[in-house]
């Protein structure tokens, strides 16, 4: 009888359970966003889901239970290594728009993961087609959020060994190498969105 906000806030503050709530949410949108913080939510997934990122997210709340959205609550920020994105680039693209930028970080988290997903069935599958799909709405997304031209390069690979599988290719490899930028890149814009959601409370 209850939705997963109206579950969550009875979880946290009638039953005082402490346990990670993780939201399933189709839409990464700062309303959807601030109603999970909202009900007491740890984190979130977008749909459709990725078991690499689920598994992930999983993890991440076992070893460390801080919520992504008890960053904002937090006088220091903790600080993370930036290995994939060029926020620099990023920021220079929205010209320094903190709600400009917010939205294409929020566009990234909400695109990048199904991408993902249709790349590994396209493996898995040998839909080259779909492979092939994948790894060309891939390649802008990267751009977008300053990765390393390598990286475009190889879903390019992918997308030549899509046209042509016969090849002696590592297919597997380098879908899994773009999966591991893709995750990691992911982590690292979910934790700058925090950071410019912190400074935007800030100055309101």
């Amino acid at each position: 009888v209850m939705n997963g906000f109206e579950a969550t806030s009875f979880i946290r503050r009638k039953l005082n359970l402490t346990l990670p709530i993780i939201a399933l949410t189709a839409d990464v949108t700062t309303a959807d966003l601030e109603k999970c913080k909202a009900s007491g939510m740890n984190d979130y997934i977008p749909k459709p889901v990725d078991e690499d990122m689920l598994h992930a997210k999983i993890i991440s709340l076992v070893r460390n239970p801080l919520s992504i959205f008890q960053i904002d609550n937090k006088t220091e920020k903790p600080e993370l290594k930036i290995t994939y994105t060029n926020l620099k680039y990023l920021n220079h693209r929205t010209k320094s728009d903190p709600t400009l930028m917010m939205e294409m970080i929020s566009l990234f988290l909400l695109q990048t993961p199904p991408i993902i997903h249709a790349m590994k069935k396209g493996l898995e599958e040998k839909d080259w087609e779909l492979l092939y799909s994948a790894a060309h709405k891939i390649i802008p997304s990267f751009s977008i959020a300053g990765i390393s031209k390598d990286y475009e390069n190889t879903a390019k690979r992918i997308q030549e060994y899509a046209s042509n599988p016969d090849t002696d290719t590592d297919i597997t490899a380098l879908v899994l190498e773009i999966e591991q930028v893709a995750r990691g890149s992911c982590m690292e814009l979910e934790h700058e969105y925090n950071l410019l959601k912190s400074k935007k409370v800030v100055q309101e």
